[in-house]
């Protein structure tokens, strides 16, 4: 393409473009998440239409999602091999950075091509050499996840973008099911009947707005954690990190709203957010209030459980295809710490559980470290804990106690979930 047939504007857009990704970068760098500067860099400029905004996160997500190919190239460079390797239709930004480049813009290539493929084909469309396969994500996060399979396969994961899922409370999903399929929406199914996606953003903007008191934003993994808890109606629970509360609002669902839950969180503006949360569902009567798990000498909820749930902090590994700058900005150390969090959080809360009763681990993590190490830990440190096998919620396969929902096999974000009971 010749420059003439490109837009006036389309030069200042890719300059745009590497502004953008450079600052991100840099942020990155210093630890922050790459959405956060974004966002903090595009709120602020009324001039970036939904179109320009959409691009710059494109094109500045799609550098760091290949980071590990393209990081020691030069911005321009980088984000021009990255678009390639991507396999996607080139803008005239995108194209306007070529020109500058005096690169040739290659072909989509309407077949799935293996990484090996993608490698070999853009270094020689552009003349450069780009990293080993071995080295575009982590070294220490491959040996924390070569027991869960090749690591193609987990790289592939890295790459493969999920949808957005929702979940529909229960006593709306068979009004709302048919309207959702009309729109578009992916169904999990019977499996798991108040799951929905839409790779759309719009469509899922537009359905919150609409349906807020009888939809949230939840992962298809998430859901799962909650169904493997499996309250039954009057019992009582503790969501011992419960965040902004969805995993709380499933709990309750899925009893039927007659559940007495005890929601705890180290944050008060969380439980700030469960609060307005819950009222958009209608649910105003659970017990919630701040408890730093992590705290020495921390005074335990005056109830004896019947389940709990430790939803805990993590490496977020699991959810790396949706934040792909978080490989650049994760180390080994926040894994290891992240163990040592765990189990204490493990230990302190089994106390307030009643014989017979379940203890719920999980984190949105794949990592030997907190996932196989934590369960082992916690069982060789704390008597009266057993595994609890359970049945797969998504394929009827039966579980030895554990469970690894992975990327690849949900088209959702990777979560580790472990069931104990107090015998």
């Amino acid at each position: 393409m010749s420059e003439s047939t490109l837009p006036t504007w389309a030069p200042r857009q890719a300059a745009v473009l590497l502004a953008m990704l450079e600052t991100t970068e840099a942020g990155v760098r210093e630890g922050q998440p790459a959405d956060r500067v974004l966002n903090n860099l595009i709120a602020g400029n009324k001039k970036y239409g939904s179109r320009d905004r959409r691009l710059i996160r494109d094109a500045v997500f799609c550098w760091f999602r290949w980071h590990g190919a393209v990081g020691d190239l030069p911005l321009a460079h980088g984000l021009c091999a990255a678009w390639a390797l991507e396999n996607r239709e080139w803008p005239p930004a995108l194209l306007a950075m070529l020109e500058e480049l005096n690169w040739p813009a290659p072909e989509v290539s309407e077949t799935e091509l293996s990484f090996a493929d993608r490698k070999t084909t853009v270094e020689a469309a552009f003349g450069i050499e780009l990293s080993d396969i071995a080295d575009w994500l982590p070294l220490w996060w491959k040996e924390q996840t070569h027991h869960l399979g090749s690591y193609e396969d987990r790289l592939a994961e890295h790459f493969q973008r999920p949808p957005t899922w929702l979940r529909v409370d229960q006593n709306a999903r068979e009004i709302l099911h048919p309207q959702l399929l009309e729109d578009g929406a992916e169904w999990a199914g019977e499996v798991s009947p108040e799951a929905y996606a839409f790779e759309d953003a719009g469509k899922v903007s537009r359905w919150l707005q609409a349906q807020q008191e009888h939809l949230e934003i939840q992962d298809l993994s998430s859901q799962q954690v909650v169904r493997i808890c499996n309250p039954q109606a009057g019992q009582k629970w503790w969501d011992a990190c419960c965040g902004n509360g969805g995993k709380s609002l499933q709990l309750l669902d899925i009893a039927d709203r007659n559940l007495d839950l005890t929601c705890t969180d180290r944050r008060e503006e969380v439980l700030k957010e469960l609060t307005r949360r819950g009222r958009r569902h209608g649910l105003s009567k659970v017990r919630r209030y701040a408890l730093d798990l992590l705290k020495a000498d921390i005074l335990l909820p005056n109830v004896a459980f019947d389940g709990i749930l430790v939803d805990a902090p993590c490496s977020g590994t699991g959810t790396w295809s949706r934040n792909p700058d978080a490989p650049w900005r994760t180390e080994a150390s926040d894994v290891n710490q992240g163990h040592r969090r765990q189990v204490k959080m493990l230990k302190v809360v089994a106390p307030a559980l009643n014989e017979g009763g379940t203890l719920i681990y999980a984190v949105c993590s794949l990592c030997k470290t907190e996932t196989v190490e934590v369960v082992s830990e916690f069982l060789e440190t704390t008597p009266g804990y057993k595994l609890s096998p359970f049945t797969h919620p998504l394929s009827g396969e039966e579980t030895d106690g554990t469970l690894s929902l992975l990327p690849n096999q949900t088209r959702a974000d990777g979560m580790f979930v472990a069931k104990f009971v107090k015998i």
